[in-house]
């Protein structure tokens, strides 16, 4: 009992894991709400393993709502390693007809992602976490154009 309660007082608490999308699918596509499966990367900043055991989030794109969901995937992060896990994400019709919009004026398109890391631990806890990024999908010259 001793020993585990010096391993308790002695973990620090984790540095949040860095997250970051690396590609998304469209699932299913009805007329009211759209699903995607959405891969995220994870690094651990951490000098230890990190046990996660499941996540949420929300995902912004060009700055407006687009998606949300949550994981119960178990994962554990090894110490300054990483980890790849698939997310199913849901959004409204109304916020993909948006997001179209956006993407054929800007060609482009900036992300926010942010959430909560569930640790299994002996003290269950979460860590929240929170990135930006962006992508360009169309060529520089714009739509029919060449490079």
């Amino acid at each position: 009992m001793a020993v585990l309660l010096l391993a308790a007082c002695g973990t620090a608490d984790p540095i949040p894991p860095l997250v970051r999308v690396v590609d998304l699918r469209l699932l299913e596509n009805g007329i009211f709400e759209q699903r995607f499966a959405i891969d995220l990367r994870i690094g651990n900043p951490n000098d230890f393993a990190l046990p996660l055991d499941g996540l949420t989030f929300d995902l912004e794109v060009n700055g407006e709502a687009f998606a949300r969901g949550f994981s119960d995937q178990r994962l554990t992060i090894p110490r300054l390693g990483e980890g790849r896990v698939s997310v199913t994400a849901s959004t409204t019709l109304l916020d993909l007809v948006r997001q179209m919009m956006l993407l054929a004026e800007r060609g482009d398109l900036t992300y926010r992602l942010r959430g909560l890391a569930y640790l299994n631990s002996l003290q269950r806890h979460s860590v929240p976490y929170e990135s930006e990024g962006s992508f360009r999908l169309l060529p520089a010259g714009g739509p029919g154009q060449a490079i």
